[in-house]
């Protein structure tokens, strides 16, 4: 193996690099790791996999785990599969000092090698599972790896969590006449525009000077900032909306612009990022435009939020009340709370790789298996046929008690296979006796969903 050719793999939004057999076949998001690497497409294929995992609040409020606290609960998780040849020891990845879990699973006859080490309530692990025949000849690959795993800030979104932002302004030119029949008398009409923006961002206060209007953002954390300037131009210049996109370059920054001209309306849209991480943050400036609305027609501020995942890039409607939970999220799975009801996990959204092409009604199954393991007395009041976006979905309403609170609760479960192999599953749970009057707001969230290019 020592011949071996090797190819580097980055993660700007998860802020690692490694090295991995350019012969390789690369998977990313698949099952439960953020990157994977694997020798053919045979299902006992030996791979190489990174996992990134938030170890925040996992011993409680206050508390961080250690690495011999992670590694006996690991310990404990591998003896729940007959694990044997068990064996511990220190290593290094990168600069890093780590530690290494390596046992057999004879069921499954494979060996798994797991590397690990603990920065910033995070845990890196980089493990190696091969097929028990193969794992020492390709025990290098993961030596390798280990070697050349480097760490860096990451930057660009994973995802958002977006509000509207709605107003209008006097256009001077317009085709409406007065009725009377000696003379014709133009009546300004109104553009309406709307644009959606980070609700985490700072605004500064909105300046409007008559026929100029500019509100401005900033991510002071990422060194973003967006700037939205409408104004109405002296002269008509088109009766057919015109857009144009272009970039800048100012010192030591990267300004996206995008402008929007329709008669005597001009829209301006400026985004702009420390030079050299363009690449990074282009995906948001993409959903600005994607998102921007400029038309004659009434355009109503929203009811609701817009959650953005850039990972799997889709979208979806939420209330504004909703907040992720950073803790109890991880890049498959976003969970939501109520800040009306904050002790309790309302909703999730997750979008997981099943490894196989699965049909709609065998990953039902698996679900409901869950379900059936979490919540007592458990029992389906009703199941319809659905869509979520183009793909067809299950929606499946359940009752039972949780045992997590002690209380009833109600649950709607919508389900779908996305690309053959993608399970797609969006949750609401409820206690029932919040049920009603909570639903009234949160019905849009499984019609809203849409996937994105």
């Amino acid at each position: 193996m020592s011949d071996i050719k090797y190819s580097k793999y980055v993660s700007n939004q998860y802020g690692f690099e490694i090295e991995y057999p350019e012969k390789w076949i690369v998977k990313e998001h698949s099952a439960m790791y953020l990157a994977s690497f694997v020798e053919s497409k045979d299902v006992n294929s030996p791979g190489l996999n990174i996992t990134i995992q938030n170890l925040e609040g996992s011993l409680g409020p206050g508390q961080t785990m250690t690495p011999k606290q992670l590694l006996d609960i690991l310990i404990q998780q591998i003896e729940q599969v007959n694990a044997t040849n068990i064996e511990t020891g220190s290593c290094k990845i990168g600069s890093n000092n780590a530690d290494f879990l390596s046992y057999f699973v004879p069921e499954q006859k494979v060996r798994n090698k797991q590397c690990f080490f603990i920065k910033n309530n995070s845990v890196f692990i980089i493990s190696y599972v091969s097929p028990n025949s193969k794992f020492t000849k390709n025990l290098p690959v993961l030596e390798n790896g280990c070697e050349t795993f480097k760490t860096f800030e990451a930057k660009g979104f994973k995802y958002a969590h977006m509000e509207a932002f709605t107003s209008s302004i006097k256009s001077a030119t317009s085709t409406s006449t007065s009725t009377s029949s000696t003379s014709l008398s133009p009546s300004p009409s109104t553009y309406y525009y709307q644009y959606w923006v980070p609700k985490t961002w700072k605004s500064k206060p909105k300046t409007k000077e008559g026929k100029h209007q500019v509100q401005e953002y900033t991510d002071s954390s990422n060194n973003l900032s967006l700037r939205v300037e409408v104004q109405q131009k002296t002269n008509k210049t088109t009766d057919v909306k015109e857009t144009k996109k272009s970039t800048t370059i100012t010192k030591d920054k990267h300004n996206f612009h995008y402008d929007v001209t329709i008669e005597d309306i001009h829209l301006s849209l400026v985004f702009t990022c420390l030079q050299g991480d363009e690449t990074s943050y282009e995906p948001m400036f993409e959903r600005f435009i994607a998102d921007l609305k400029l038309e004659t027609s009434f355009l109503e501020s929203p009811i609701y939020d817009r959650f953005y995942n850039f990972i799997f890039k889709f979208h979806i409607h939420i209330p504004h009340s909703f907040k992720m939970d950073p803790n109890l999220s991880n890049f498959t799975s976003s969970i939501f709370v109520d800040q009306d009801y904050p002790m309790y996990p309302i909703f999730n959204i997750t979008l997981e790789d099943l490894g196989i092409p699965i049909a709609l009604d065998k990953y039902k199954e698996i679900l409901m298996s869950f379900y059936h393991h979490t919540v007592e007395d458990i029992r389906t009041t009703s199941q319809e046929n659905d869509r979520a976006d183009n793909y067809r979905a299950l929606r499946i309403h359940l009752d039972g008690r949780d045992p997590e609170i002690d209380k009833n609760c109600k649950i709607i479960v919508k389900c779908a296979v996305v690309k053959r192999t993608k399970g797609l599953l969006l949750n609401l749970r409820l206690p029932t006796d919040i049920y009603e009057s909570f639903y009234k707001k949160y019905f849009y969230l499984f019609t809203s969903l849409v996937f994105y290019n």
